[in-house]
């Protein structure tokens, strides 16, 4: 079976030289980043990917905090030269298949990852095979049964049955009827579903989190700094139901007043679906990658939208840069929101 396996390198010579040491059952493709290893996941998810720790740009543990926000099975393995035991912990936090701690010799590195790549095989192929065994009780000898048709002349004598009736006739104390239709108000307890859907006010424990005028100019300063950090033409901070709050860069000829209520309704689903969960804490993201635009829309504590907007013919989009800067200012926003 062959097995695809991504290499993130940086300058660890030792990452590198792995794909001429590793045997044909391997499809090896080495990446000179990891933004270059999320847009090949995003494409074609590989079994696994190894990457070093310190990598140009966004650090493997970057990386490995981004990924399982993709929704994919690949497997992820880090490897720090130097032995790092803080690094260690963040990859374990990050859901980090295995993290190498120190220096490894080749041939423990290659049987290491023959082991990670045939977990993942296996673990996809169960995936796969599971689906199909409801597919098997297919209803498709009920189908064939013509069962309705001899049993249709059946019931011709089930009318004749109306001698029933005269039970009803047997009820004459007309006060137990009543009674059952008086007991049949209890479908008003029906109209409880539209609870559920209140409950989002529930957010008002989080009322604090409000944008005033004490708060806003550092908030415009931490978005300016996102915009530089990340090279987008425009950056909107929005409330939930899509009105603009404060825009940083050229937002002049973008349709952000259709744009917004559009992305509203986006993450109006999103909350209701951590309402759901009993999700407290829950983000959403919303992407979207054009020909001319793309677009990144994060939730900021269920309260605020976050839209960072590129124009592709300015500036290549970068999306694990746009994404582990974003969340950090969403962290540094939070904390002055209070």
């Amino acid at each position: 079976m062959a097995y695809r396996l991504l290499i993130v390198p940086g300058d660890n010579e030792a990452l590198r030289a792995l794909q001429g040491q590793l045997g044909s059952d391997v499809e090896v493709q080495v990446l000179n980043s990891a933004n270059d290893a999320l847009w090949e996941v995003r494409n074609s998810p590989p079994e696994a990917i190894i990457a070093d720790v310190d990598l140009p740009g966004m650090s493997g543990l970057d990386l490995a905090e981004i990924l399982p926000n993709f929704g994919v099975s690949t497997k992820v393995v880090l490897w720090s030269r130097e032995p790092d035991s803080q690094a260690a912990q963040q990859a374990a936090s990050h859901g980090v298949h295995h993290f190498l701690n120190g220096p490894l010799a080749p041939a423990d590195l290659r049987n290491l990852l023959y082991d990670v790549l045939s977990q993942a095989a296996s673990s996809a192929q169960t995936a796969v095979i599971d689906p199909p065994a409801p597919v098997a009780p297919a209803p498709t000898p009920v189908a064939p049964a013509p069962a309705p048709t001899p049993v249709a002349p059946t019931p011709a004598p089930t009318p004749v049955a109306p001698a029933p009736a005269p039970t009803p006739a047997r009820a004459t104390p007309a006060e137990p009827v009543p009674e059952r239709r008086a007991s049949r108000p209890a479908p008003t307890p029906a109209p409880e579903p539209p609870a559920p859907i209140r409950r989002p006010t529930s957010r008002r424990r989080e009322g604090a989190l409000v944008l005033t005028n004490d708060n806003l100019p550092p908030i415009r300063n931490r978005l300016t700094e996102l915009q530089q950090e990340v090279g987008s033409q425009c950056i909107v901070l929005a409330d939930r139901a899509g009105m603009p709050l404060t825009e940083i860069g050229a937002v002049g000829g973008l349709p952000t007043m259709i744009l917004l209520p559009l992305l509203s309704t986006t993450f109006s689903t999103a909350g209701q679906i951590s309402q759901v969960l009993r999700e407290g804490d829950s983000s959403a993201l919303y992407m979207q990658e054009g020909t001319h635009y793309d677009l990144y829309c994060f939730d900021v504590s269920q309260r605020f939208m976050l839209v960072l907007i590129f124009d592709k013919a300015a500036s290549a989009t970068k999306i694990g840069t746009a994404w582990v800067y974003a969340k950090r200012a969403i962290r540094d926003m939070q904390e002055m929101l209070v």
